[in-house]
């Protein structure tokens, strides 16, 4: 399990480093303080285990079939320097599936693999007498594919092809393939072993609350066991959240991250999440209430903390607006790190740079940037420190309050299929009409800042 764990303190000086340079000299000293008082505790779960290990096996499967193709000859030199996260361009993935059943070939059952040159493999024939019908498509089908300019239909068309001279040699070359493969697959089967340890773990906690396990215990320890800190650490646990928490009962702010791999993502963005994850450390700040005690608070969800999205009741008020920005500068801190030749979680061929679309959408990004870029000194200065009224001063209260609620409104058409009806260029969708509207009403938004800034007269 050693693999999961980051050596945190190795990368602090270079986190700080880039923050630094991303928000400026200035806040040297709260950057360093902030990151380095930053509790960070990694965790695992059943679930996160497991969809690593799904993460790295597509990823060794991606990495061993251009190798197969590259060994039968086929010219792969355009994904040289490519990583292993990237999709793999449409003309690649056919030949992948057309040898060999696709990078599934070497994960998925591939004893029962009767695709490709598998069908021509006399072991799995003899593991697979009960489907001969379907083996004899398959070959059908591959030698339709290798010889687009001639027609097989059935299996005495295939008998007699392999008697000719050309025959003859094309079914010896489909055995070197087949060697080729098997050599490949066993080199598979040895980066398996090395998977042993991650499904020892996900055997051995199945069916174990996380609440009940040694772990649970070793962080509650960290963190102060108070009754809430056990809800607090019930549900980000639970939920598989990777997230900076500084609630009241907490020591300091924290932290919690694991190696979760979405349905929607091919894994591969955990650098950015973690310089994500620190922006909010960065930016996390204490607020004076007055009443109770100070209470932690981040970037620019700092206003009527109780006040909901009200397109999105799951959301804050001012939350996909504080995190969309956050992603903007995560963005940036991660290609400097890349840049740097320096890789935190996972080895740079492991690594998916296209990060644009992780966590909120890339529409949202967009819109934002005119903003974040004008006024970056304001902004940084208001989620660094919480001193809003510098930022409110320079671009005017109600312009905020129209782009927060812009944001919110365009979210929630994200939400509602807005990125799929601009795929297809559905002009006529009515999602597509209104997000017309809220770009305008941005544009707008962005003049007003201008006239409020003295600008535009």
């Amino acid at each position: 399990m050693e693999r999961l764990k980051i050596n945190i303190e190795e990368y602090l000086e270079e986190i700080i480093d880039i923050y630094i340079k991303i928000f400026g000299n200035q806040y040297r000293n709260i950057i360093e303080e902030r990151v380095r008082s930053t509790e960070f505790i990694e965790y695992n779960t059943e679930q996160s285990v497991r969809s690593y290990i799904f993460f790295l096996e597509n990823c060794k499967a991606q990495e061993l079939s251009i190798k197969f193709l590259r060994e039968i000859g086929i010219d792969v030199s355009s994904l040289e320097g490519k990583t292993y996260t990237e999709e793999l361009p449409g003309d690649i993935r056919r030949l992948i599936r057309e040898y060999i059943g696709g990078i599934s070939g070497f994960t998925y059952l591939p004893e029962h693999n009767t695709l490709g040159i598998r069908a021509f493999d006399k072991k799995v024939q003899d593991a697979n007498k009960e489907r001969e019908d379907e083996i004899e498509r398959n070959q059908i089908q591959f030698l339709n594919f290798l010889f687009a300019d001639e027609e097989f239909y059935s299996k005495p068309d295939v008998e007699e092809f392999f008697k000719t001279p050309k025959g003859k040699e094309t079914y010896k070359k489909i055995q070197e393939y087949i060697e080729i493969y098997n050599s490949i697959f066993r080199e598979y089967k040895e980066f398996e072993n090395t998977l042993e340890p991650y499904k020892k773990y996900v055997q051995d906690r199945k069916n174990i609350k996380f609440s009940e396990t040694e772990e649970f215990k070793e962080i509650l320890e960290k963190i102060g066991d108070t009754e809430e800190n056990r809800k607090i650490l019930e549900y980000v646990l639970t939920e598989r959240k990777l997230m900076t928490i500084a609630g009241k009962d907490f020591k300091r702010p924290t932290i919690f991250f694991t190696r979760f791999v979405s349905e929607l993502e091919k894994g591969g963005m955990d650098d950015y999440t973690l310089l994500h994850e620190y922006c909010h450390a960065i930016e996390m700040h204490k607020e004076k209430t007055g009443v109770e005690e100070d209470y932690f608070v981040s970037g620019l969800d700092i206003i009527d903390q109780n006040e909901s999205n009200q397109y999105r009741n799951d959301k804050r008020k001012y939350e996909i607006l504080n995190e969309t920005i956050t992603d903007i500068f995560s963005v940036e801190a991660t290609i400097i790190l890349h840049t740097r030749g320096i890789y935190i979680s996972e080895p740079q061929e492991l690594t998916n740079e296209d990060i644009l679309a992780c966590n909120t959408s890339i529409i949202l990004k967009k819109l934002l940037l005119p903003f974040v870029t004008k006024y970056k000194e304001k902004i940084v200065r208001a989620r660094i420190t919480g001193d809003m009224q510098s930022l409110f001063n320079i671009i005017g209260i109600e312009n905020f309050e129209s782009l927060n609620d812009c944001v919110n409104k365009i979210d929630h058409l994200i939400l509602e299929g807005l990125e799929k009806d601009l795929k297809s260029k559905r002009n006529d969708s009515e999602l597509i009409k209104e997000y017309n509207r809220q770009k305008r009403r941005i544009e707008e938004i962005y003049r007003n800042m201008e006239i409020e800034k003295g600008e535009i007269r």
